[in-house]
């Protein structure tokens, strides 16, 4: 209990005169503690009786329908997965082999036109290459190869193969492989063949002359010079005379050596309007010997003082030159061992047949490969 007091007199008395209650101000006030604040438990022993008696007791357990028809249910919703998974994937299996299909078939018939066109090539081919030149098959060739027949044989991946040939991509087969390969080969091709067009029409005559040869690839050059011009530089020029130049250069084709056919080609030399008097009368042969005169009058023969070649000039234009207006060079002494226009020939022909071989070969890996994802029909 507090007690509140004061060491003030005055304060005292006055509170003791107004306050008649001996009450405090502040009183404490104490519960009664409740009846289980301390309280202990009972605890009992079981005995072995109950305890049995415990175990007797089942719980309230749930129908074993319900679990049956759980499971039922559960085993039916797997089987309709694994079936409606199955109808799609082959919904899908049966989508993207008809697709493939389509562009399989597709990317054939591109390829049919361009192997049909590569045929083609080949045939034509074949009759100018080596020694089957000719002047005339060469310009059917060249008027053939720029046809729309042929010229299609070329295969642009970029343009003329749609893009989903990806698609075609499969470890059983594999187009693309041999598409890029024809592509490569063929735009080599075309090239290849520009280039002999451009070089065979450059080398035409000089092939025209080796063939002429029977074979012989040595190739003479005819120089003309002027032989009244040497014979004065030979004997009665001045030690200062300069030497005498060539006149023209041509080839070499032939020389006429027969009697019968030097004659007859001399009277067309003399005959021609071009030649005077006194120059027929210089290129007469006039044999010393009188019975071989008298034999040339009894066959009627007019021969030359001299030979006469068969040569042809760069344009292919033929000349007829007499022995002592002649100087032949073998061309090696020119040019060194170097390949001839025949070599060069066929060199460009054996490459360009070796890849239209490698060619022709891509094109049938192509189709092969295609038919894999084009159904039996």
């Amino acid at each position: 209990m507090l007690n509140f007091s004061s060491n003030n007199p005055g304060i005292g008395t006055q509170n003791a005169a107004q306050n008649t209650s001996p009450e405090p101000i502040i009183q404490e006030v104490y519960e009664a503690e409740p009846d289980d604040y301390n309280y202990v438990p009972q605890i009992s022993e079981l005995d072995e009786a109950d305890y049995q008696n415990m175990l007797t007791v089942q719980p309230e357990g749930v129908d074993t329908r319900v679990y049956k028809a759980c499971a039922a249910f559960c085993v039916a919703a797997i089987i309709g997965a694994f079936i409606g998974y199955g109808v799609a994937s082959v919904k899908a299996d049966k989508a993207d082999v008809q697709r493939k299909a389509s562009i399989a078939r597709a990317i054939d018939r591109t390829v049919s036109d361009k192997i049909t066109a590569l045929h083609s090539l080949k045939e034509e081919f074949d009759k100018i290459a080596g020694a089957n030149y000719s002047e005339a098959a060469f310009e059917s060739f060249k008027t053939k190869v720029r046809s729309p027949q042929i010229t299609q044989f070329m295969l642009d991946m970029s343009s003329d193969i749609t893009g989903e040939a990806v698609l075609l991509i499969d470890p059983k087969a594999n187009p693309l492989v041999g598409l890029r390969e024809y592509s490569a080969q063929s735009m080599l091709l075309r090239q290849l063949i520009e280039t002999h067009l451009a070089e065979t029409r450059a080398d035409s005559e000089s092939i025209l002359e080796l063939q002429s040869h029977s074979g012989d690839e040595t190739v003479l050059y005819a120089m003309q010079v002027i032989p009244d011009a040497l014979y004065y530089l030979a004997t009665t020029a001045p030690r200062s005379q300069y030497a005498n130049g060539v006149i023209s250069i041509f080839t070499y084709r032939d020389v006429v050596e027969d009697d019968a056919e030097l004659s007859s080609l001399y009277g067309d030399i003399k005959n021609d309007g071009q030649w005077s008097n006194e120059q027929r009368a210089r290129r007469d042969y006039k044999p010393k010997d009188k019975r071989e005169e008298a034999r040339l009058r009894n066959e009627g023969l007019d021969l030359p003082n001299h030979l006469i070649y068969d040569v042809t000039n760069r344009q292919g234009n033929k000349s007829n030159l007499f022995a002592d207006e002649v100087i032949l060079v073998d061309r090696e002494h020119f040019f060194g061992k170097s390949a001839n226009a025949k070599a060069r020939y066929e060199w460009r022909t054996q490459t360009i047949k070796d890849l239209i071989d490698k060619t022709v070969a891509s094109s049938a890996t192509i189709q092969q490969d295609l038919k894999a994802f084009i159904p039996d029909t």
